[in-house]
């Protein structure tokens, strides 16, 4: 046998060993064929807290302030109890005079009392600050009264509204608060100093 038969013959004996190879990667690849690269998927975000576990915040829990008692710094403050309208009656009578020893005062001593008396009304309104503002009405005549309510006290000052009246009476009223009713009394004279009225006065929020 020559080479070319040997050639010939090993050429016909190696194709069907390479048609069978080629076979077999065949199908290898359509069992198990090359899955095309996927794209990296982010990392799925951290769990969040649950809104009924977390801890609410301080600002959340703290209380609302509530009205406190006047005087409080940094609350809101509740009305005052001297604050508002108070309204009086007086039932003016003649008043003492204290003199000093062994003197004699015959032009006072003539006031039978019964001159600029008897009953009245006074009203007064009491700002926050302690201000305060009111007017007497009755046996002492029409007069406007200004002052001041501090440390549970009352005192003011009481002016007629017409200064030239014969009788016109000028004086103070003073009072003290106390279960919420101002126990005051208003001691006022006349032009000359002969007339002298006083009265207590209880002054009741309106």
């Amino acid at each position: 046998m020559n080479a070319t038969g040997t050639r010939a013959r090993r050429a016909r004996g190696g194709a069907p060993a390479l048609f069978l190879s080629f076979a077999i990667v065949l199908a290898a690849c359509e069992e198990n064929p090359p899955r095309p690269s996927e794209p990296e998927r982010p990392a799925p975000p951290p769990p969040q807290p649950s809104a009924v576990s977390a801890p609410p915040a301080a600002s959340s829990v703290a209380a609302a302030p509530s009205a406190g008692a006047p005087g409080d710094t940094g609350e809101p403050k509740g009305t005052p109890a001297w604050q508002g309208t108070w309204e009086g009656r007086y039932d003016a009578k003649k008043g003492s005079v204290v003199l000093p020893p062994k003197v004699k005062d015959a032009e006072r001593q003539k006031d039978d009392g019964k001159q600029v008396a008897g009953p009245g009304t006074v009203t007064l309104i009491i700002e926050p600050s302690g201000e305060l503002k009111g007017t007497a009405k009755g046996a002492l005549g029409n007069a406007t009264i200004g002052g001041k309510f501090e440390d549970g006290m009352l005192r003011a000052s009481v002016f007629p509204e017409d200064p030239r009246a014969p009788n016109a009476m000028t004086g103070i009223l003073v009072g003290e608060l106390k279960e919420n009713v101002i126990h005051g009394r208003i001691r006022v004279t006349g032009p000359d100093a002969l007339l002298v009225r006083e009265s207590p006065v209880e002054l009741k929020k309106k």
